[in-house]
């Protein structure tokens, strides 16, 4: 739980940093929809992994499409409730908080989790790439 507390102090203090000030509710939003992004992803890499080693896909590209909607749809409600609801963020942030502004490692600890957040989308293009579904 540490690790993904500090995957999400490390992008929203990276929006905080952007913002002009400390209370802004954008920085909240943009950081809380990024990483309910990137956990749908993981998701949908879950269970996009899943079905290829069974090898039972869905029917039909509408099907897949009104299960991956609603994965995203479900990730960002409870994401916001989580986050900008319950204020988790704001203890997340107050944990973290004491590390040092300037920090020379910020930018890379940003970009990892960054990398961290992106990485199932490239692996699910690679599955496009190298086990494309013919027929459809």
């Amino acid at each position: 739980m540490k690790l993904i507390n500090y995957l999400y102090f490390n992008i929203y203090s990276y929006f905080y940093h952007t913002g002009v000030c400390r209370q802004s509710y954008n920085a909240r939003i943009q950081a809380m929809y990024l990483f309910s992004l990137g956990l749908g992803g993981w998701l949908l890499f879950l269970q996009s992994s899943y079905l290829h080693l069974i090898h039972a896909r869905f029917s039909s590209r509408g099907e897949s499409t009104f299960f991956a909607a609603a994965i995203f749809m479900l990730v960002g409600a409870l994401s916001h409730y989580i986050f900008l609801v319950r204020h988790r963020d704001m203890d997340v942030f107050g944990k973290y908080e004491g590390l040092p502004n300037n920090n020379p490692k910020r930018k890379s600890h940003f970009f990892i989790s960054l990398s961290v957040l992106l990485l199932p989308y490239l692996a699910l293009f690679s599955f496009a790439i190298f086990c494309p579904r013919y027929g459809q």
